[in-house]
């Protein structure tokens, strides 16, 4: 019984994250496009005009937002750890290259590599461990974090079932970590 009910829950929660990877176009962006198919010169120009201006008031009101790939990939970094929808969702997975192969895909990022700026030990508490990025991550397992120090490099990789490891460039055993800040 434990086992159907597992495969129930696995089921539904890959269903429901296919669903999220196909992201709609906004109304305004469809305005544009059509205007292209318009064979008139004078029609499809009084077309994008009014699309074009659509387009600009629903930015400046906030009602879309511009980002380039680039920027996106700099917030996805600035995110890792954190539990949001991925930014992949948004702007195409490595699985829409069937749907188009020309598109560039967004890189998901498995690890990264920040500076400790302190570390606070603590007798029977989780070590916290601040980077000079601002992040702030705490320890989840009962491994000796001794070798962390400040000024050091750490790497934080993702591990399975949504958990993150961090190395200590200093050596050690790996650190069960979550982001906090």
């Amino acid at each position: 019984m434990r086992i159907i009910l597992a495969s129930l829950a696995f089921i539904a929660l890959t269903g429901s994250v296919a669903a999220q990877e196909q992201q709609p176009t906004p109304d305004v962006l469809n305005q544009v496009y059509a205007c292209r198919n318009i064979t008139d010169e004078a029609q499809r120009l009084a077309c994008y005009d009014g699309a074009v201006g659509n387009l600009q008031s629903a930015q400046n009101a906030g009602n879309l937002v511009a980002v380039d790939r680039q920027r996106a990939q700099e917030v996805d970094r600035e995110a890792f750890g954190f539990s949001l929808p991925s930014l992949s969702r948004i702007f195409g997975s490595n699985n829409s290259s069937a749907s188009n192969p020309s598109a560039p895909q967004f890189e998901r990022i498995d690890n990264i590599e920040m500076q400790l700026a302190s570390v606070t030990l603590r007798r029977n508490l989780p070590a916290t461990f601040r980077m000079t990025n601002g992040q702030v991550w705490v320890q989840i397992d009962d491994e000796n974090a001794r070798n962390a120090r400040e000024g050091g490099t750490i790497t934080i990789e993702r591990a399975s079932m949504g958990s993150y490891l961090m190395h200590v460039e200093a050596g050690g055993p790996a650190i069960r970590v979550r982001r906090q800040q």
